[in-house]
């Protein structure tokens, strides 16, 4: 097939990474793409995967400078190998300034099991969003609220060595959680308090910034506040205890009168409640850039019966309004706010807002260029351009040795890796593009090594226009929806059809290698909907997808998904049927729920064609490079049935559970069973019988323990796949050494038994991967590690080692 591909790609690649002055190395690795949105108050950190993978916990929990999330990868892949989970790959996203983000970091090869890693230069507030999981996850990032206390220690008052009156004891305070927004008793919802307690909030100002602390008081001692304490880390993770605020500088909630004990705290009644919730919902929207869904929300809140909320929720729509880009709407509904609420807390804000709009319309008008007669005129705006790169070089080394004999080197390379991102955003258009590629030096001779190679991952522009709800995006890109099984050479436009109703079309061919050219055999095109919010926490969504090989129907499908949001539960399906085999091509379902005891238990099921069902799959063990080679050789009904049997179906069950121990201390377990059908004997390729693959683990992950910032993992896994079983153990540890140095070593040992020849092998692997900042825009990188490996194989020991290093840098601008 290479013979039949173009070289354009490549020659491009080399010009575009002459211009940026460096040189460029990226395979297709597990994490898809990466992007920051929102602002230093509140961003949004979302990370796509190449393959579905299944959330099994993170740690911490609430807040830190390194946020670790385990994960294990199903096997579904969009046009890339299921291998691409045993990678390790570093990026950082655009815009990355805006969660105070130095990078993160993906390795499929941890003791521990396949971990993302976000880094943060300094300590920051964080939750985890599982509710998308499948093919990526979001994290919401906020500037930290401070430092949290120990919940075992009380806090420590001045001593004063000289004679003083007595002294009451020091009246204490809960801190349940800090905003930057005045608090609402929709924060509170479900909270229950003794008679002789009270719901507050106060206000600070931290490093120049005002906060709101949501407050349960007073306690008069130590031990009656930590017994509080214990209660309510499930609804508030984060709480700690400090001193009370004086009376003068809080603003308690109103409440009834006579509350008892164990009360439900409400305010004004059930309606007064619901509206706090509903502008909870919208702000929780408007932070992770879901505008169309805090539209809906604001707009509901003003259709409800008058309520003390309403003038905020009228500000707020306008905002939002403008934020997704409809200026006129914007306008309209400033100038109402200020109809309404001529007098209102935001009058000021209100008119300041809509005059820069006005202006910035005058400007516009006048700036329209003389048009040429038929033509439209042209509206000339100021520039935004934001440009950010991303630059790393690698030196890896790997060798291994059996039985002392002459030492066998199996890759010297240098990986290099460049990443530019450049995005203009105007009144109405917006415009990005991105170029990743990359290029690996061997460094081995002759036919030691694999080869020079480079590699382009993305390369392609993007333009959305914000008024007539129209996007597209054209050249080697990535999808996961609508029926695309990942990176495509091609185009993909979309329609907001409404603020419910998105529409979408795509047309190109697939490029399951980042090394490969432009596809001279496949293309396809493919057509979806997608409809939501349904009832605030569902979405669904249907797909009809056509591709073709040399002529041929390669893969013919329609597919409906679902994804549902709960506050506490989440539920993600997938249904692909292919009509072209009439074979039910992928279901899969998926599932999670956390509860008020810390506990989460997650699931899930997935059944499919491995590899995924297409014609092409003939070619898999026939002496042919090329599918047109094929169709010389073979008839057309033999192709088809042989790609049916080169596709057996698989189906995995996973269950597992994490349940924090202490803020401190946290237990994950998971349990997973697949199985894989046989396959028959045809065209030459024998036959493979049916089986099976079990494991479980368990680990205990501490953190904080030593000094602040540090982790240590101790986990156990056995697996079972019915010709070998495994029995491992690990030791995984992460220390901050001042603000610049990480150290983390690493110890893995794994026993193999070989039930069919009786034998077993004893593997011991210590690494070391030491990290220098030197600032947030630069580090250097040591990792190195050795394994030893003893076999006794018919009374033969067969005694190997190996080891590897890997030394480098990275750069970000």
């Amino acid at each position: 097939m290479t013979n039949r591909r173009t070289n354009w790609g490549r020659r491009v690649v080399c010009v575009l990474l002459i211009l940026t002055a460096s040189l460029a190395s990226a395979g297709p690795g597990f994490v898809e793409s990466s992007r920051v949105s929102g602002d230093l108050s509140a961003a949004e950190v979302l990370v796509r995967f190449n393959c579905k993978a299944e959330y099994l916990r993170h740690e911490p929990h609430g807040g830190g400078d390194r946020l670790r999330i385990y994960l294990e990868p199903t096997g579904i892949c969009n046009g890339v190998s299921p291998l691409v989970a045993e990678t390790r790959s570093r990026l950082r996203p655009f815009n990355s300034d805006l969660a105070n983000l130095v990078d993160l970091e993906y390795d499929g090869d941890a003791a521990t099991g396949p971990v993302l890693t976000l880094s943060f230069s300094k300590r920051v507030d964080f939750d985890v969003d599982m509710t998308n999981v499948a093919f990526g996850l979001r994290v919401n990032v906020k500037p930290s609220s401070g430092t949290v206390a120990e919940a075992a220690v009380e806090p420590i008052l001045p001593r004063r060595m000289v004679a003083r009156p007595p002294q009451a004891e020091p009246v204490l305070a809960i801190t349940l959680a800090s905003f930057r927004r005045v608090p609402t008793a929709a924060d509170a919802a479900g909270l229950t308090r003794e008679s002789n307690h009270r719901l507050y909030y106060s206000e600070v100002t931290v490093e120049g910034e005002t906060w709101y602390r949501l407050q349960l008081g007073n306690f008069s001692s130590g031990e009656e506040a930590k017994r509080a304490l214990d209660e309510l880390q499930g609804k508030f993770p984060g709480a700690w205890i400090g001193n009370a605020e004086a009376g003068g500088g809080v603003a308690l909630f109103s409440e009834p009168a006579n509350s008892s004990a164990g009360e439900t705290i409400q305010v004004d009644g059930g309606d007064s409640l619901k509206v706090d919730l509903l502008m909870e919902d919208a702000r929780r929207s408007m932070a992770a850039g879901d505008i169309s869904r805090a539209v809906q929300i604001y707009t509901k809140v003003m259709q409800l019966p008058k309520n003390a909320r309403q003038p905020e929720a009228q500000e707020y729509l306008a905002v939002a309004r403008e934020r997704k880009g409809q200026l006129a709407h914007a306008k309209a509904e400033y100038q109402r706010y200020l109809s309404l609420y001529p007098q209102g807390e935001g009058a000021a804000r209100v008119s300041q807002r809509l005059a820069a709009l006005l202006a910035s319309d005058r400007r516009a008008r006048s700036t329209v260029a003389a048009a040429t007669p038929g033509s439209k005129p042209r509206v000339l705006r100021d520039s935004d351009w934001r440009i950010q790169s991303y630059v790393s070089q690698y030196y890896r080394r790997d060798a291994n040795q059996l039985n002392d004999e002459d030492e066998i080197v199996s890759q010297s390379a240098v990986y290099s890796d460049v990443n530019l991102d450049i995005r203009r955003r105007g009144e109405r258009f917006d415009f990005s593009s991105r170029l990743s590629a990359g290029y690996r030096s061997d460094l081995l001779d002759g036919d030691e090594g694999s080869g020079d190679e480079t590699r382009v991952s993305y390369a392609y522009l993007d333009l959305a226009d914000a008024v007539s709800g129209l996007r597209g995006r054209i050249g080697r890109q990535s999808r996961n929806t609508g029926g695309v099984l990942g990176r495509f050479d091609g185009l993909n436009i979309g329609y907001e059809a409404s603020e419910r109703i998105l529409l979408n079309a795509v047309v190109g061919k697939p490029a399951y290698s980042a090394a490969d050219g432009i596809d001279d055999e496949r293309s396809f095109v493919g057509a979806s909907v997608t409809y939501g919010p349904v009832l605030e926490d569902l979405e669904v969504g249907a797909y009809v997808i056509q591709q073709d090989i040399e002529g041929l129907d390669d893969r013919q499908a329609v597919g409906a998904e679902f994804r549902y949001f709960g506050t506490r539960q989440s539920l993600w399906g997938l249904v692909d049927y292919d009509t072209l085999y009439d074979e039910l091509g992928s279901a899969f379902l998926q599932g999670s729920w956390r509860f008020d005891s810390r506990l989460t238990l997650h699931g899930s099921i997935d059944r499919r064609h491995s590899p995924f069902l297409s014609t092409g799959n003939a070619l898999i063990g026939q002496p042919v490079l090329e599918f047109s080679q094929l169709l010389e050789l073979l008839p057309v009904e033999e192709i088809v049935q042989l790609a049916l049997d080169r596709s057996p179906v698989s189906t995995t069950y996973t269950l597992g559970a994490s349940q924090s121990l202490t803020p401190r201390l946290q237990l994950n377990a998971d349990v997973s069973h697949t199985s894989v059908d046989e396959t028959p004997e045809s065209g030459g390729i024998a036959a493979t019988p049916s089986y099976t693959y079990d494991y479980y683990s368990a680990n205990i992950v501490a953190s904080s323990l030593l000094r602040e910032g540090d982790v240590t993992i101790l986990g156990a896994r056995y697996s079972d796949s019915g010709t070998a079983k495994v029995i491992s153990l690990t030791f995984d540890s992460r220390y901050p050494f001042g603000r610049a140095w990480r150290i983390n070593p690493r110890l893995r040992i794994d026993r193999r038994e070989r039930l069919n020849e009786s034998e077993y092998e004893w593997l011991y692997t210590p690494g070391v991967r030491i990290q220098y900042r030197r600032s947030q825009r630069f580090r250097l990188e040591l990792e190195a590690g050795r394994q030893f490996s003893e076999r006794d194989m018919n009374g033969t020991d067969l005694d190997r080692e190996s080891y590897y290093v890997n030394l480098g840098y990275q750069a970000f601008f």
